[in-house]
């Protein structure tokens, strides 16, 4: 080899990648998500209706158009807060192929999910089913909503215990699934201070007790309201 060889082929323009050969470059580069996938994680007890029409909502849907896309069939009709969705166990798998979260994870925070009535269905069904009043779930927290719908929607909604109606990172509160909002409670800083002092007794070992003894109390007075209040009124004229 002579030294213009070695000089021409020092000089020579790199060969362009071949393609389907990737290159140091595209090793080095970080996978991004697969597209059209997006992540909607479920609030603590959130109604299945809701997180579903959550994810339709984040992937421009209908709810309708999401559970058919998921090959899911759609049975009855209903709205939230008064009906709730029920599938079957094997809907379940199917919805939790778009969500990116496993089965287990989903039904630990949907607490709904998947009824024991529905066990003997093998096809993938949804269902509304109308719920009593004692029953219906009341709203999220619109900003724990809408950090966690891709920022598509700040409307939820969770079967609260009655111990976790209040957000007090937020501020909110959900006293009533008639409302269809939260209550702001900034102004009434009490609220938050009951809610604590709630907390703490649970942790107490007689807190079931203590709910028990507390609860019989409220609902007597509640129960006598108009005779205390007649008696008052007789005091005080």
């Amino acid at each position: 080899m002579t030294r213009t060889d070695v000089t021409a082929r020092d000089t020579a323009p790199a060969a362009p990648a071949q393609r389907g050969v990737p290159t140091t470059e595209a090793w080095l580069r970080t996978p991004s998500a697969a597209p059209g996938v997006l992540r909607v994680r479920p609030l603590a007890n959130e109604a299945t209706a809701s997180y579903v029409q959550r994810l339709a909502t984040a992937y421009r849907l209908t709810l309708p158009q999401l559970l058919d896309g998921a090959g899911i069939t759609l049975t009855g009709h209903g709205t939230l807060p008064t009906a709730e969705l029920h599938l079957s166990p094997a809907a379940c798998h199917h919805l939790a192929a778009p969500t990116r979260i496993p089965l287990p994870h989903l039904a630990r925070a949907l607490l709904r999910l998947a009824p024991s009535d529905d066990a003997h269905h093998t096809a993938a069904a949804a269902r509304w089913k109308r719920l009593e009043a004692e029953q219906q779930p009341v709203r999220a927290c619109t900003l724990c909503t809408h950090h966690r719908s891709q920022n598509a929607t700040d409307t939820a909604w969770a079967h609260r215990p009655p111990h976790r109606l209040v957000c007090p990172r937020h501020q909110q509160a959900a006293p009533d699934p008639r409302l269809t909002t939260t209550v702001r409670t900034w102004a009434t800083p009490e609220i938050a201070d009951a809610h604590h002092a709630h907390q703490r007794l649970l942790r107490h070992p007689r807190a079931a007790t203590a709910w028990t003894a507390a609860r019989a109390i409220t609902t007597r007075w509640y129960d006598h309201q108009q005779h205390l209040t007649h008696r008052w009124h007789t005091r005080l004229n």
